[in-house]
Formats: C-alpha cells, structure tokens, sequence
C-alpha cells in the first residue's frame, strides 16, 4: 500500500500487486486473532461471527467508494462549494475551479467488494459447516 499526490494535489491510494490476497488474508488473520483475544477461545461460531463484521464493513466501504467514484455526489458537492464559495467574500466567483468529487475521492473500489465478497464465502462455508 502506498499513497501519491495526483496532479490536483489530492491524496490517493495505490495497492500494489495482489490486493484482494492481502487483504483477506489479513483480514483472517485479524478474525482469529480477535476471537482469540476477546473470547478467549477460537470456535467456528466467534469466527463466523466477527468475520461477518469484516465482510460487510468492507462490502459497505467498496459500495461507498463506487457511488462517490461514478459521480452520484458531484452535483450535491458541487453545489455546497459554490454556496460556500459565495459567502466568502475574499475569493473569486470562477466556478472553473471547483473539482467533482469523484476526481477527489479517486480510491479503486473493487478491492474492497472483491474482499468483502471473499471473506463472505470464508463465512457462509463456516455456516454450512455450523448448520
């Protein structure tokens, strides 16, 4: 993971090689760990039970960031900066200058889903074998 500073002087963020791998693997990772820490025993109930906290935090993450990332909320950002533009008296009135929120917000969101969605099967499998 590593961040860099596009040419409108936003922050954004690069995950490098496999993303997905990482993320599910450390997200695993973290289920046991948790489990081992706040239960104070590892069974297939506490891990099917915290990973489902992980799968849907990052489910409602990557479908946050592809809503802001195709441009649902430019019309709204845009909106609140030209109000707030005009009661600062000091600025210019140039509207050229203000960036849709979508070019700000430039975090690729498909790593995210693809890893909820991996960590979701990791569950339902646990389910199955609950069941």
């Amino acid at each position: 993971v590593y961040i860099t500073i596009n040419k409108v002087g936003f922050m954004t963020l690069k995950l490098k090689k496999s993303p997905v791998a990482v993320i599910v693997v450390v997200s695993l990772a973290l289920t046991l760990l948790l489990s081992l820490m706040i239960h104070k025993e590892i069974t297939l109930l506490h891990f099917i039970n915290i990973s489902f906290y992980f799968c849907s935090a990052y489910i409602m993450l990557g479908l946050l960031l592809m809503v802001v990332d195709k441009g649902f909320f430019d019309g709204i950002s845009y909106s609140f900066r030209k109000v707030f533009k005009r009661t600062n008296k000091l600025e210019s009135e140039e509207d050229s200058d203000i960036t849709p929120l979508s070019e700000v917000v430039s975090i690729p969101y498909s790593p995210f889903l693809f890893s909820g969605l991996v960590i979701m099967g990791f569950m339902l499998i646990g389910l199955m074998f609950w069941y």
